[in-house]
């Protein structure tokens, strides 16, 4: 079982650069499931950042990397949506955080609509975080979900 990523490296002899790596097979399968594992074991280390992250900014990242692989236009209440978070006040200061430490853009369309990105451009390990993201948390309107689906199946049982 592969616990960190220091594992990972001995069991597959990734820093032993006399032989080369082959992975066929069985071996190839288990490759690619350890570091699923490892992206995973990332993902959760995100989100513990992000409730630790002053004003919700790690949230708001979160929930916008999130949406920018299903959404083509994002606007701040689709992230308000996405985190489920009932009042849009709790995220005002996460959004002017996170403009001012330049880690995403805001296009302002009218005084209520504003378009929201994150800046890959200045931060282009924002592409892996969105990535990982992606693949692997479930934002809380997506747990809201699933629970009221089952909560709905279990009660047409």
């Amino acid at each position: 079982m592969i616990k960190s990523v220091h594992d990972f490296i001995n069991k597959y002899q990734l820093d032993n650069y006399s032989e080369r790596l082959l992975l066929k097979g069985e071996t190839k399968v288990e490759f690619y499931n350890d570091f699923e594992i490892i992206l995973k074991s990332i993902c959760n280390i995100f989100v513990k950042l992000s409730n630790l992250m002053s004003l919700r900014g790690g949230q708001v990242l979160m929930g916008l990397a999130k949406l920018e692989d299903s959404e083509n236009i994002i606007n701040k209440s689709d992230v308000q949506k996405c985190l489920n978070i009932d009042r849009f006040e709790k995220l005002l200061h996460a959004f002017e955080y996170l403009k001012d430490q330049n880690y995403i853009k805001i296009k302002k369309k009218n005084p209520k609509f504003h378009l929201v990105e994150l800046n890959e451009v200045d931060y282009p390990d924002l592409r892996i975080f969105k990535e990982i993201i992606q693949k692997f948390w479930i934002s809380p309107q997506e747990q809201k979900t699933k629970f009221k689906d089952w909560s709905e199946t279990k009660n047409h049982e």
